[in-house]
C-alpha cells in the first residue's frame, strides 16, 4: 500500500478510547492572537536603566480597553516616617495633657516664708506701737531692757511735722522737704531727759541702740502702709538733751525689704559686751552711719512745724546743747 493510500484510509477501531476523536492540530486558530492589546504602550527595555525598570512594565488594561493603575509602590522609609508621625502626635497629646493639668489642677507650689516670724496686727499709729513693744522687749543690758520706746506719726503734741533735711556742705548745704507719710519713734531711758539710768555709755551700746533704731524702721517699712520715712530720736547720755536722730527712707532699705528680716539682722539680739561681733555689724554700721541733729521748729504759714535734721557733728551738738538749755532755762525764768 501506498503512502497517499494510507493517508485516505480511516482510522482503525479504538476500543479502549485511547485515540482522540479530533487532531489536536485542527483545534488551533489559523493566526496567533498577539500577547499584548493592538493599543498598548510597550516601552525598550533596553533604554531604561536597570533600577527604573522595574517602574516602566505596561500597564494592565482592563475588558474593553480601560487601563488599570499599578499597585502602589512603597518606599523603603514609610515605616520609619509612620513611626516619627505617631511619636509627633504622641508628644501634643502629652503637652495638651500637661497644660490641662496645670489649668485645673490645684498648684503645688510651696508659698514662700513670711518676711519674719512676728508681725503687727495693726496698721497706722497703733501699729507702729505694736512694732515699738516688741522691739524694745528684745534689747538688753545685763538682762535690764534699755528704754521703752513712744510711737507716733510724725507730729509732736498733736502737731503735724514736716521733715526739712539740710545736706552737708560738702554735699550742697541744700534743704529737702519730705512731707510724706512717715512715723516716729523716741527711744527714752528712765530719766527726765530720756537718758538711760543704768549701765555706761559706750561705743558698743549706741551700735546697739542704732541697731535697735534701724528693726523699727525694717518692721515700719514692712507692714505699715504707706510709711516712706521713720525718724528714730536716740536716748542722750545723762547730763545732755536728746538731740540726735537716725533718719531713714524706704528706698534706701529695699534690698533689706526684698528678703526675710533674719537674713538682715541675726535673729538673737546681740548684747552690749558682743554687739560688735554681731555678723550683722557691718550691716547696722553702714546704714546707721550717718546721724543727724534734730530740732523742731514752727511755722508761722500754716498749723504745723518742722522737724529739722542736720549732718551730726560733735561742735554742732554742743552748740544745739547751749542752745536748748538757754531756752530751758528762759522757759523756766518766764514760768515763775
Amino acid at each position: 500500500m501506498s503512502e497517499r493510500e494510507d493517508q485516505h484510509q480511516p482510522a482503525p477501531w479504538d476500543p479502549a478510547g485511547t485515540r482522540p476523536k479530533h487532531d489536536p492540530e485542527t483545534l488551533l486558530p489559523a493566526t496567533p492572537e498577539p500577547l499584548l492589546p493592538p493599543d498598548a504602550d510597550v516601552v525598550d527595555s533596553s533604554a531604561v536603566d536597570e533600577d527604573e525598570r522595574d517602574d516602566l512594565l505596561p500597564e494592565r488594561r482592563r475588558a474593553g480597553g480601560a487601563a488599570v493603575p499599578a499597585a502602589a509602590k512603597h518606599s523603603a522609609y514609610a515605616p520609619r516616617f509612620q513611626f516619627l508621625t505617631g511619636a509627633l502626635v504622641a508628644v501634643g497629646i502629652a503637652a495638651l495633657v500637661g497644660i490641662a493639668v496645670l489649668v485645673i489642677a490645684p498648684s503645688t507650689r510651696t508659698p514662700p516664708p513670711p518676711w519674719s516670724p512676728w508681725q503687727p496686727r495693726a496698721t497706722g499709729v497703733a501699729g507702729a506701737a505694736e512694732i515699738a513693744d516688741h522691739v524694745a522687749r528684745e534689747y538688753r543690758d545685763k538682762g535690764k531692757q534699755l528704754v521703752k520706746i513712744d510711737a507716733n506719726d510724725l507730729s509732736f503734741k498733736g502737731v503735724p511735722l514736716t521733715v526739712a533735711l539740710r545736706t552737708a556742705p560738702e554735699q550742697g548745704g541744700n534743704i529737702q522737704i519730705h512731707d510724706e507719710k512717715g512715723v516716729l519713734y523716741q527711744l527714752c531711758g528712765l530719766t527726765s531727759s530720756c537718758a538711760i539710768d543704768h549701765g555706761k555709755p559706750s561705743t558698743e551700746r549706741g551700735l546697739l541702740l542704732r541697731r535697735e533704731g534701724l528693726e523699727l524702721a525694717l518692721y515700719s517699712f514692712r507692714y505699715l502702709k504707706d510709711v516712706k520715712q521713720v525718724v528714730v530720736l536716740i536716748p542722750p547720755v545723762k547730763g545732755k538733751v536728746q538731740t540726735i536722730a537716725l533718719y531713714f527712707r524706704r528706698d534706701e532699705v529695699r534690698a533689706e525689704l526684698a528678703r526675710p528680716l533674719t537674713s538682715s539682722l541675726v535673729p538673737k539680739v546681740p548684747t552690749v559686751e558682743n554687739v560688735t561681733l554681731s555678723p550683722d555689724a557691718p550691716l547696722v554700721d553702714r546704714a546707721t552711719d550717718e546721724q543727724y541733729l534734730f530740732t523742731l521748729n514752727g511755722s508761722s504759714f500754716n498749723n504745723g512745724g518742722f522737724l529739722v535734721l542736720e549732718p551730726y557733728t560733735p561742735a554742732g551738738d554742743d552748740r544745739l546743747q547751749r542752745e536748748i538749755k538757754q531756752q530751758q532755762q528762759a522757759a523756766a525764768t518766764s514760768g515763775g
